[in-house]
């Protein structure tokens, strides 16, 4: 499907959820959730872009999980675009009916999860693709068993796209240099305390940088083919000359791994990103 259909069938999407709100946590947070996912269009159509774009190399039903779903822009968006898709989060959100509703009226299947057990409840070799954007910053346990869940889950050559912070990014270094935290407001621990207040997730505990997201995939036998650093968001036109000139600067970032093989031993490959690697394998 070409781009710019791609963002009419978004736009779409993103305006269901105005006049038929989730409301994640019965909180009357439904306009909320809706300018949040408006803020992050973006952000939701270049992972559309990039995951329409990868070459298939058999007619069969490409089968995606997307895992930290959350209110299930990408995931219906993908299942719309013909994808067979699973969305996978945590329980306090995959217990919401209107969620669970909207999922089934876009043909979505639903598990529910916490990666902190380190298990995904599939079976093995069981998705062409995994999804998971903005989601590994949240973790505040060790990410490797989940990267050895997720080799575990795909099949041989799967595809695991993955988006996230830039733990380097400009914005953080000034705050350092200027004796400011890089990390969440002290706030926001109060806050993830209140009924009242969307922030069960909303805790960066773990940002990486380029070298610290390739190492992790390398050491559960991914191979990256793939990475770049981009912008979500309008910057100012200073940052956006740094941005072009260093682009390891920006704020964000995306890697595209493949599995290589089954896990046999842990924790002795090193970071590998090869021109060789072949695509995606659907």
């Amino acid at each position: 499907m070409r781009h710019e259909s791609i963002e009419i069938l978004l736009d779409q999407i993103i305006e269901e959820y105005k006049y038929k709100p989730v409301d994640l946590l019965n909180i009357n947070d439904g306009p909320g959730e809706y300018q949040y996912i408006s803020n992050l269009k973006r952000t939701y159509l270049r992972t559309l872009n990039d995951l329409s774009s990868f070459p298939r190399s058999t007619s069969a039903q490409v089968k995606v999980l997307e895992i930290g779903a959350y209110l299930g822009v990408v995931s219906i968006a993908l299942s719309r675009l013909g994808y067979a898709v699973t969305a996978a989060d945590i329980p306090q959100y995959m217990k919401n009916i209107r969620l669970h509703e909207k999922f089934h009226q876009n043909g979505v299947d639903v598990i529910t999860l916490d990666l902190g057990d380190y298990i995904i409840p599939v079976e093995s070799s069981s998705f062409n693709v995994v999804v998971m954007c903005e989601t590994l910053e949240h973790l505040n346990f060790n990410p490797l068993p989940v990267f050895a869940e997720i080799n575990r889950i795909l099949v041989k050559g799967g595809c695991l796209y993955i988006s996230l912070p830039n733990l380097a990014a400009l914005v953080n270094r000034v705050k350092l240099l200027s004796g400011r935290s890089i990390h969440n407001p002290i706030s926001d621990f109060a806050a993830q305390l209140e009924q009242n207040n969307n922030m069960i997730v909303g805790i960066h505990w773990r940002e990486y940088t380029k070298d610290e997201l390739l190492e992790l995939l390398a050491r559960e036998d991914f191979s990256v083919t793939r990475h770049y650093f981009f912008t979500s968001t309008k910057s100012h036109p200073l940052a956006q000359l740094l941005y072009a000139i260093f682009p390891q600067l920006r704020p964000n970032q995306t890697a595209i791994a493949i599995k290589m093989s089954e896990i046999s031993q842990k924790g002795l490959l090193s970071p590998n990103v090869s021109s060789k690697v072949p695509d995606c394998d659907y």
